[in-house]
């Protein structure tokens, strides 16, 4: 019922929309911009309007979603960077503790020169 009340809602829209466009399609309006001045009917300036209000409400709501991720990056990353270390395990008896330093690296292979070069 829900599905079939949205459907009649939109059609209704519709048909008020195209009934708009073919009243007033012979009407020209002037658009006058601070260094443009349009002519155009009035169903492609409304058209055009509301294209372009959804396109800055878009804009606006990625920019916010953007600076609220960045935000929250941040507050995560603060987080973990003042959490308590994990605590020390103990060794059992089974498992000694063994004193002995990391090995060092290894110097890289040198390579000779490519003869290409």
């Amino acid at each position: 019922m829900r599905f079939v009340l949205r459907l009649l809602a939109f059609v209704v829209v519709i048909l008020a929309a195209f009934w708009f466009t073919a009243r007033n399609a012979g009407e020209l309006v002037n658009v006058v911009l601070p260094f443009l001045r349009i002519r155009a009917s009035l169903p492609l300036v409304v058209f055009a309007c509301i294209l372009g209000g959804m396109g800055l409400s878009g804009l606006l709501a990625w920019r916010a979603e953007r600076r609220t991720r960045r935000l929250a990056d941040r507050a995560a990353s603060a987080r973990l960077a003042h959490e308590a270390p994990a605590p020390m395990e103990f060794a059992t008896a089974a498992e000694p503790l063994t004193a002995e330093p990391p090995a060092p690296p290894e110097p890289p292979e040198r390579s000779e020169p490519s003869p290409l070069l």
